[in-house]
């Protein structure tokens, strides 16, 4: 049985390794080299540790840095980067990676056992800052075989490991450059990827060059500069005057107009991000259940896609992204009902004198700050007095962070956008009680006992279909419970200039232009 596996798994990358050969072979000429590609962002990286990331935008930065233990492609299936394969024991509690041996850091130093091992005794250190360390949390530690062999020695068997593999979060950092700048290494960072950190101007811009000793096919791209522009509607006339080439996330209300445009090309695939307000379940109002239902039923979801995101996401019907393995769509459904709210909050004898404090974003998500002004009007029109308070990115990180003594969050705008197409990183990953703040980064504090043995169950189940109905499950009971007021899933709209070819672009919310040409 382990060999059929490793068989089909050898299958899947074949036909991936026949391409690159065939493109090795392709002569340079077919190929036009873009000297710059510019893009216009949103927001500053905070960190360019792999470890230590939260946003998917500064993880995609990371990935070209980095490079990836394996790629998982729009379609959830595995490419070898780092790694070329990974086998798996009977019991599901030992995988055995191969590491590529023609693969060196940026820094000249050797990619190696040596180097992944300590990468993941880093990731596995209590002490150290991971945010995401639930995604990796059943590995009990990291074994060097030979210099290009390694074990992962599991604390239960979890059936998503493989996909897990492809996340940035187990990226690994040189260890000369660890040893050189210690934690600095957020600011200085050295992988084994296809790109180079080459400048860093906070506010302003990350530049990187073309790591010319990259072990694969020579990147198309020789500098990408990533363009802090806060302002999508200033991102948008930067490229079509032709000061940038990529626009990160435009504006919804323009996406009509720059499909229009024959120079520009629009890519708008289903995300895995879903975008929710977060109810603090643990503090205040919305302890109660039936209030935090009663504000589900209070807020009209589909107008807010129509009228305020022109149809670049769609409403949530179960509490994850149709795009995972593992989403249901909900028998019942929190459809705009503002009489139904009210009758709620009379049954939870809701004092309405008090006022609601709701925290937003503005220009993280597509629309935050008019979907977040939107929403309390909705609360308003059923009696809650509601009090919004715009933050900066950073500032909001830092208080989404604070463990439940400190927290002051009641009601807040958020996303969380899944970087596996499989259910566990929301389900697990936003609900559970091991990742309420600050140890991870359910900012709802929803924890109930009875939610997380369905979900470790889940995690041990290989058998498909039985996990499939423990997903469900699980779904149903968190569904039920409204940590979160369920909004909507977002499209990932990003709009380039047309004569680029070869984007690629993936419903986890990420693009790699690494190999675009430019006709």
């Amino acid at each position: 049985m382990k060999n059929t596996k490793l068989f089909i798994r050898n299958i899947v990358f074949l036909p991936l390794l026949i391409a690159a050969l065939v493109m090795s072979l392709t002569p340079w000429t077919a190929w036009a080299e873009i000297k710059e590609l510019r893009i216009g962002i949103g927001v500053d990286a905070d960190t360019l540790n792999p470890q230590e990331q939260t946003t998917t935008l500064i993880q995609n930065m990371c990935d070209l840095i980095y490079d990836n233990f394996f790629f998982q492609d729009p379609e959830g299936k595995l490419h070898p980067r780092l790694a070329t394969k990974y086998e798996v024991s009977k019991d599901g509690l030992t995988y055995t990676i191969y590491l590529r041996k023609d693969a060196k850091f940026s820094d000249g130093t050797n990619f190696d056992a040596d180097a992944v091992k300590l990468t993941w005794d880093r990731i596995l250190d209590p002490k150290m800052r991971v945010p995401l360390r639930f995604a990796v949390g059943m590995v009990k530690e990291c074994v060097k075989i030979d210099d290009y062999t390694v074990q992962l020695k599991l604390k239960y068997a979890f059936a998503p490991l493989g996909p897990t593999l492809s996340l940035t979060l187990v990226s690994p950092i040189s260890p000369a450059a660890l040893k050189k700048y210690g934690e600095e290494v957020r600011q200085h960072p050295v992988g084994a990827g296809p790109y180079i950190l080459k400048e860093w101007v906070k506010g302003d811009r990350i530049v990187m060059i073309r790591n010319e000793n990259y072990w694969g096919k020579k990147p198309t791209v020789a500098k990408i500069t990533w363009k802090i522009v806060p302002e999508a509607a200033t991102r948008e006339a930067m490229l079509r005057a032709g000061q940038i080439d990529v626009c990160y996330k435009p504006l919804p209300s323009n996406v009509a107009s720059l499909k229009a445009d024959s120079s520009i090309t629009v890519e708008m695939p289903l995300d895995t991000r879903t975008i929710f307000m977060g109810l603090n379940c643990q503090k205040g109002v919305t302890t109660n259940k039936l209030v935090r239902q009663a504000f589900n039923y209070a807020v009209d979801k589909k107008l807010i896609v129509k009228k305020i995101l022109f149809g670049t996401a769609v409403p949530m019907d179960g509490p994850v992204s149709p795009k995972v393995f593992g989403h249901f769509k909900m028998d019942k459904q929190y459809n705009y009902n503002p009489e139904k709210a009210k009758d709620l909050l009379k049954k939870a004898n809701f004092d309405f004198s008090k006022v609601i404090h709701m925290r937003t974003p503005n220009g993280r998500y597509l629309f935050d700050k008019q979907i977040s002004e939107a929403i309390q009007a909705y609360l308003q029109a059923i009696g809650v007095k509601v009090e919004l308070r715009t933050y900066d990115w950073p500032t909001y990180v830092a208080g989404l962070l604070k463990p439940i003594d400190k927290s002051e969050l009641e009601v807040f705008l958020l996303g969380w956008g899944p970087l596996i197409l499989d259910a566990d990183m929301g389900l697990y990953g936003q609900f559970t009680c091991e990742v309420n703040p600050p140890k991870g980064l359910g900012a709802a504090f929803y924890c109930n006992a009875e939610y997380d043995k369905i979900m470790k169950a889940s995690r041990e189940e290989q058998d498909q279909k039985k996990r499939l109905a423990l997903l469900k499950q699980a779904s149903e009971f968190v569904w039920e419970d409204c940590p979160w007021m369920w909004l909507h899933v977002e499209k990932f709209v990003i709009a380039y200039k047309s004569k680029i070819k070869g984007m690629v672009v993936t419903p986890t919310e990420k693009f790699y232009p690494t190999y675009v040409t430019e006709k």
